[in-house]
């Protein structure tokens, strides 16, 4: 039984790739240069510094996309997952999302922000307290565009998004 689950997460690790490394994936491919994959989400982009969004780049979006969507959520066992930014209807040729994004709900290109749990549009940086928190920054491709008139929160988007996402990517990060 030990040799079992040893072998199985030899197996694990060598399919997830080695601490900090990043992860290469077929199709779409989320990145964040500010910080390595699964590695410690640098200050200025928390509660305790500037808490400004870092840049996103991505590539390998699939041709039959109708919009993109970016979630990052707090997945701390001990709070349950907490939505920290929603950008939906992103334009299916962007490359990626700038650093510092407004707090407005629609931005140049379209896209739209969601209501974060503050009720405030925009990027609400990580601020865990005194635990270390596994924050996961995600890229979808949607079949669709979520036509919605009124600003939508994050718990909404993410229902729109059921049984329309035809890829997706995942970049996380830890922060204390």
């Amino acid at each position: 039984m030990k040799t079992t689950l040893s072998a199985a997460l030899i197996v694990f690790l060598a399919a997830c790739g080695g601490p900090g490394q990043d992860r290469r994936q077929e199709g779409m491919v989320l990145r964040i240069p500010a910080f390595k994959y699964d590695r410690t989400i640098p200050v200025r982009f928390t509660c305790d510094g500037e808490d400004i969004s870092p840049e996103l780049v991505w590539t390998g979006v699939p041709e039959n996309a109708k919009s993109l969507v970016v979630v990052c959520e707090d997945l701390s066992p001990a709070t349950g997952t907490f939505i920290h930014w929603v950008v939906y209807n992103i334009p299916p040729a962007s490359k990626g999302l700038p650093q510092n994004v407004p707090h407005v709900d629609r931005l140049p290109d379209g896209s739209r922000q969601a209501l974060n749990p503050r009720s405030q549009m925009g990027y609400l940086g990580p601020c865990p307290g005194y635990e270390t928190h596994r924050y996961v920054f995600q890229l979808y491709a949607l079949d669709v565009r979520l036509e919605e008139e009124h600003p939508l929160n994050g718990r909404q988007v993410l229902f729109l998004m059921e049984g329309h996402i035809i890829a997706k990517s995942l970049y996380p990060g830890n922060y204390r």
